[in-house]
C-alpha cells in the first residue's frame, strides 16, 4: 500500500503497532483473494482522504474575516475549498501499487498556505497588498490589480508605511499598501491532520481486509 499527498508529504512503508497483529494475519491469507481485498483497501483509502478533505474544508470554511487564526484561514470565494473537496484519488489495482492523494488541486497557492512562505515580487519593486477598501465583503479583491484603479497615488502614512491612496473628490481612501516582502505563516495544517488519521485508518482498513478474508 502507497499513499500521499500533493503537498508532498507521503507514508510509505510505515507500520503502526495498532495494526501490527492484523498485518501478520493478513500477510499469510492475502494470496487467496488480492483482488478483493485490493478493493477493500481502495474503498477504505478513498474514505480516509474524503474525510481529511472535509475536515479542512470546515477547519478553513468560516467567512471573511473571522476565520483568520493562527491555524486557520477565512473562506473568501470558495474556490480553495472545492478544489480540497475535489482533490482526492485513488488509483492503483494492486495492494502495491495503490496510491491515495489530497491537495489543492488547481489552488496551488494553498501550499504556501501549508508550509509558510516569504513572497517577494517577481517583477515590480513592490507586492500591492490590498487593504479593505479594495477587498470585496467576502474578502476577494475588487479589481485583479492595481493599476485598474483611477485617481490614484502613493504617500507616506504617518507609520512610515508607502500606501496607494485613491482620490475621489475630496476624499481620499487608501487602497494598498506596499512591500518588498510578506512573511506567510503556515495555517492550512493538512500534513498534521493526515498524520493524526492514519494509525486509525491502517486499523479500520486493515480490520475490513481480514473480515472479507474471513468471509471467502
Amino acid at each position: 500500500m502507497v499513499s500521499g499527498v500533493e503537498l508532498s508529504f507521503e507514508f510509505r512503508n510505515k507500520r503502526y503497532q495498532q495494526a501490527e497483529a492484523g498485518l501478520r494475519a493478513l500477510g499469510k491469507s492475502i494470496e487467496t483473494s488480492p483482488e478483493r481485498v485490493s478493493d477493500v483497501l481502495r474503498k477504505h483509502l478513498e474514505e480516509f482522504l474524503n474525510e481529511i478533505a472535509k475536515a479542512m474544508a470546515e477547519r478553513h470554511g468560516t467567512p471573511y474575516p473571522g476565520g483568520t487564526t493562527e491555524n486557520s484561514l477565512s473562506a473568501r470565494s470558495g474556490f480553495a475549498k472545492q478544489q480540497i473537496l475535489g482533490s482526492v484519488k485513488v488509483t492503483g489495482e494492486q495492494l502495491a501499487t495503490i496510491q491515495g492523494t489530497i491537495g489543492g488541486g488547481k489552488a496551488y497557492y494553498l501550499k504556501t498556505h501549508e508550509y509558510g512562505a516569504t513572497i517577494t515580487p517577481k517583477k515590480a519593486k513592490y507586492l500591492t497588498i490590498p487593504l479593505p477598501a479594495a477587498l470585496n465583503s467576502n474578502g476577494t479583491p475588487k479589481k485583479k490589480s492595481a493599476r485598474d484603479w483611477i485617481n490614484t497615488f502613493v504617500a507616506t502614512s504617518k507609520k512610515g508605511n508607502l500606501i496607494i491612496f485613491q482620490k475621489t473628490g475630496s476624499k481620499i481612501v487608501p487602497l494598498y499598501v506596499l512591500k518588498k516582502s510578506v512573511t506567510i505563516k503556515p495555517r492550512l495544517g493538512m500534513r498534521k491532520a493526515l498524520e493524526g488519521g492514519v494509525p486509525y485508518f491502517v486499523d479500520r482498513a486493515v480490520d475490513a481486509m481480514l473480515k472479507e478474508l474471513i468471509a471467502l
